[in-house]
């Protein structure tokens, strides 16, 4: 009995006699294609204005589908057990063919979606719902009939809140002009190119699906079924990485060896970017002269140092970089201890049995999710030094101080967004007062973490709670603190939007100016994208080794 069931489990599974030919088929099809494509792409001459490093890099691009089916091909006509890098193991090849013809099929419905025109359809189907909103009304009440039916247990009610609400349904797809816009995206299936996109994706997900129930035939285990089920839950995610993230960031770091511009083919001009973004000068020179006039051609004055009767001239041929890098360093040391110190304290004291925490939590939380946008805003009225909230403080502390003491100082006046000394101060409030509830959650889930028998014993010892703090909660807290610091000095190292919202009106002030907002103005004001890439990628890479270091540096004290 058990041997027929085997049996016949196998033969539901078995390989169909069409399959293995029908695959050799249209793999040789797809190769065929892309390599016609690919010479086609190396054809055209003037490819996007990126250049042929670009264009010989779409065309390698386009041949690897070739590459991919001639190698899992193999695999599948050698049925072999073992895989190398040279061709697959049968099981491993339906892994292959299996995402193959599932990332054919969904590319074939997305041309199809997209020549289809289906994508503005839902334009006119999203402003039918929005013109008939009331009816949202038939569908509360098609609710609260069948809410009444569950509580009554009338079938009655029940039938009559369904029939509400797939009448309600009927009207609004009737009036948003669904079905005339299906009509209208029915006609455009008389296109050859929309039909063969539609046969494409047909067959490739046949074929996907046909290999996905055939398991057993290639002698998959559970265990691998459970893994490639994995791999295909995470496969939108890692496509959408590769395609919307690891494309653009190789294509900065080609333009980054270029002096790609606005109207002209980027050249490759290979580490000039570079050189000019770390070209430095050091010149002595007699106090009485011009420090300008002791540098090279090309290079500006970033600083002075004097010594004695002499004066050591920093150069750079792009000071202005440097003084945003300077701005960044700066701006992250002022970030670190006033976004991590108030959110251990406040987690700390959100950690009691105090009643209402949970609001709290809540509250401290909320800066966190807020719009920069809308934030920056709030806060340039706060900054206003004539309607502003911290302007107002200010003169009430002094005018108190000076009618109470009789001190006599004078209001500060503090001009936050507008005094060198004080602008960089005024991001940092801002970017510190949307960090610290995040932080506090984060140390708020540690503090939760950390065993109460441990306090319990330093009690016992006769610990005062300034000892349990420093000798049980901290040493605790130490890969949250890791973790809170590194996420904190990474946003500080990246800061664009604070400044970006806060000065609406452009320049913004030097002492304002961080490294990502020089390279955004590079970028988008002086289209110099060739040279925006080359600061990218060496924001890049200070940001990489910083955070290595920090990670060297814990393991090490672990």
């Amino acid at each position: 009995m058990n041997a027929t069931l085997t049996k016949q489990k196998y033969t539901e599974h078995a390989i169909p006699v069409w399959l293995i030919p029908v695959t050799l088929v249209i793999c040789a099809i797809v190769a065929l294609a892309c390599i016609v494509v690919s010479l086609q792409t190396l054809a055209i001459e003037d490819f996007g204005g990126l250049g042929d490093p670009v264009k010989v890099f779409a065309a390698l691009v386009v041949l690897i589908p070739t590459s991919a089916s001639i190698y899992l091909c193999a695999g599948l006509l050698l049925k072999h057990d073992v895989s190398s890098w040279l061709v697959p193991s049968f099981r491993d090849a339906r892994y292959g063919l299996m995402f193959f013809f599932f990332i054919g099929a969904a590319l074939s419905f997305t041309y199809l979606i997209w020549q289809s025109g289906a994508f503005n359809g839902l334009e006119y189907v999203v402003t039918g719902f929005m013109n008939n909103a009331w009816l949202g009304f038939v569908f509360a009440g098609a609710y609260v009939i069948s809410w009444i039916a569950g509580r009554s247990e009338s079938k009655l009610l029940s039938n009559a809140a369904f029939l509400i609400g797939a009448m309600g349904v009927i009207v609004l797809l009737v009036a948003s002009g669904l079905f005339q816009g299906l009509e209208d995206l029915a006609g455009e299936f008389t296109k050859i190119n929309i039909i063969m996109s539609l046969v494409t994706g047909i067959i490739f997900s046949v074929l996907a699906y046909t290999y996905l129930m055939r398991g057993p035939a290639f002698g998959e285990t559970p265990w691998q079924r459970t893994a490639w089920q994995g791999w295909v839950m995470l496969a939108p995610n890692i496509l959408g990485f590769v395609i919307f993230f690891a494309g653009p960031l190789l294509l900065s770091l080609y333009l980054s060896f270029t002096n790609d511009t606005v109207g002209q083919t980027p050249e490759v001009i290979w580490f000039d970017n570079y050189a000019k973004i770390m070209s430095f000068e050091l010149k002595t020179q007699a106090m009485e002269e011009s420090p300008q006039k002791s540098l090279t051609f090309g290079f500006i004055v970033l600083g002075s140092i004097e010594l004695g009767e002499n004066r050591l001239v920093i150069g750079a041929k792009d000071p202005n970089f440097w003084i945003s890098l300077r701005n960044t360093i700066a701006f992250c040391l002022l970030l670190l201890p006033m976004a991590i110190i108030p959110a251990l304290l406040l987690s700390i004291t959100l950690n009691s049995a105090l009643p209402g925490m949970k609001i709290y939590r809540a509250i401290f939380f909320l800066p966190s999710v807020a719009a920069v946008v809308g934030t920056a805003i709030i806060w340039r009225w706060l900054y206003s030094p004539n309607i502003g909230y911290y302007h107002n403080v200010t003169a009430s502390i002094m005018g108190w101080a000076n009618t109470t003491f009789g001190l006599g100082i004078n209001d500060p006046q503090i001009s936050w967004l507008t005094d060198p000394n004080v602008v960089l101060i005024s991001i940092v409030l801002l970017a510190a007062w949307q960090i610290v509830g995040n932080n506090t959650v984060l140390f708020l889930a540690g503090l939760q973490g950390i065993p109460r028998e441990l306090y319990e014993a330093a009690s016992i010892d006769g610990a005062s709670g300034w000892r349990s703090f420093w000798s049980v909660t901290l040493p605790m807290l130490r890969p949250t603190t890791f973790f809170v610091v590194i996420t904190v000095m990474v946003t500080g190292l990246q800061v664009f939007n604070e400044p970006y919202a806060l000065f609406p009106s452009r320049p913004i002030p030097v002492q304002a100016q961080t490294s990502v907002f020089y390279l955004y103005q590079q970028g988008f004001f002086s289209f110099q994208f060739g040279y925006a890439s080359a600061i990218a990628w060496f924001l890049f890479v200070i940001i990489f080794s910083l955070t290595f270091i920090q990670f060297r540096l814990q393991r090490n004290n672990d």
